[in-house]
């Protein structure tokens, strides 16, 4: 006996209704004064969420590449968790705009409440009741490459999805570092975690990173980085000729 599916108006109240009781015990956990911290979903919801955004995305003929913490999970191997999705599209109506239009459909839902960010997207995992953030970015925007520019790799579920490589990720996480409210803010730990992961990796492998040639806030992380951690002769097994 075929199961029934749930109906589109069905499947946006049970959203809403989840999503409803979901901000309420974020509320209720949160202590006074603080923020409420997005809990980190088990990482078969990531790729529930990661899957339905490649479909998607995919039907609609638009590329795109993930990066940020859930990549740096599937390709740095970092051994850490995330609680958001970070994807990257091409400028234009038919890029940024068609992820747009994505999100703005059930499964996803914003926060009208004022307790989650009013411009995040959550994703619904029906099959667990968790909420899954999705970040969506302009390719070429800031250090983020252009899709021409980055160099992208396969993995994930049945090798179908699309990441940013080991060492465009380094080169991302390095900009973040250079800035000090980050590096100094919640989300520390979890880059110190991606950066050394990446890097191990990449030493690992023997692959060789024009250190010298980063420019702008990449360069500026990198200086900072080794300021704080005193660890040239790491930096330098990935290219020899790095002074720092």
């Amino acid at each position: 006996m075929r199961s029934r599916q749930t109906s589109p108006v069905d499947l946006e109240k049970k959203v809403k209704a989840a999503f409803g009781n979901f901000v309420a015990n974020l509320k209720r956990t949160t202590p006074a004064g603080e923020k409420p911290v997005l809990p980190s979903p088990p990482q078969r919801d990531l790729y529930q969420c990661a899957m339905y955004l490649h479909g998607e995305l995919t039907r609609a003929n638009v590329s795109y590449y993930f990066c940020g913490g859930f990549a740096c999970i599937n390709v740095g191997m970092t051994a850490r968790t995330t609680a958001d999705i970070d994807i990257a599209v091409p400028n234009g109506a038919h890029g940024y705009g068609t992820l747009l239009d994505i999100l703005s459909r059930t499964p996803f839902i914003q926060d009208k409440t004022g307790t989650l960010p009013a411009d995040a997207h959550y994703f619904y995992v029906e099959s667990s009741g968790n909420f899954v953030e999705v970040d969506g970015i302009i390719a070429g925007f800031m250090a983020f490459p252009t899709l021409e520019q980055a160099n992208v790799v396969r993995a994930g579920q049945q090798m179908q999805l699309n990441f940013l490589e080991p060492a465009g990720l380094l080169r991302l996480k390095l900009s973040s570092w250079a800035n000090r409210t980050r590096r100094l803010g919640p989300k520390r730990q979890g880059d110190v975690s991606d950066i050394r992961s990446i890097r191990g990796l990449l030493i690992s492998n023997q692959a060789k990173v024009d250190l010298k040639a980063l420019t702008s806030d990449t360069a500026n992380g990198l200086k900072d980085w080794v300021k704080e951690f005193d660890d040239l002769k790491e930096w330098q097994k990935l290219d020899r000729a790095y002074q720092g």
